[in-house]
């Protein structure tokens, strides 16, 4: 009885280890840069989108992030979007799509995002005020 039962229990390890063996990944990579794409950007918070399910990363000294998602989560083919944002370089998103099989089996896909500056408070009012006085100023003439 016992030599049955671990056979048993051996049939079920070999059968789901074939399972996890076959199961791929998707890997989604690439860099943070700056608006100009002339420097990588460092600890920018980044969020990858894939079929609505959201994964959060970091860049790290070289700008770089990378996510892992399961395959059945997100597949060669689908589109994604990969935001991020850094408090003084701004916010920036890209779309992509995966490849499959592109790296060892795994699909991937390599989105690049720029940061653009974003315009403080000062800086709207003062954008404001000057488009009000352009208008006062054409107007008068």
């Amino acid at each position: 009885m016992k030599k049955v039962f671990s056979l048993m229990l051996l049939g079920l390890l070999v059968v789901s280890m074939i399972g996890t063996v076959s199961a791929t990944n998707t890997l989604i990579n690439g860099k943070i840069y700056n608006s100009d794409f002339s420097q990588t950007v460092s600890g920018a918070t980044v969020s990858v989108d894939c079929n609505g399910n959201i994964l959060p990363a970091t860049s790290d000294a070289n700008g770089a992030y990378a996510v892992v998602y399961n395959q059945t989560l997100c597949d060669s083919g689908d589109a994604l979007t990969v935001s991020a944002s850094h408090p003084s370089h701004g916010v920036g998103s890209l779309s992509g799509v995966i490849t499959d099989n592109a790296f060892m089996g795994w699909d991937l896909a390599i989105v690049n995002v720029p940061l653009v500056p974003e315009f403080g408070i000062f800086i709207g009012a003062l954008t404001i005020l000057s488009a009000v006085g352009v208008f006062f100023l054409v107007r008068r003439e």
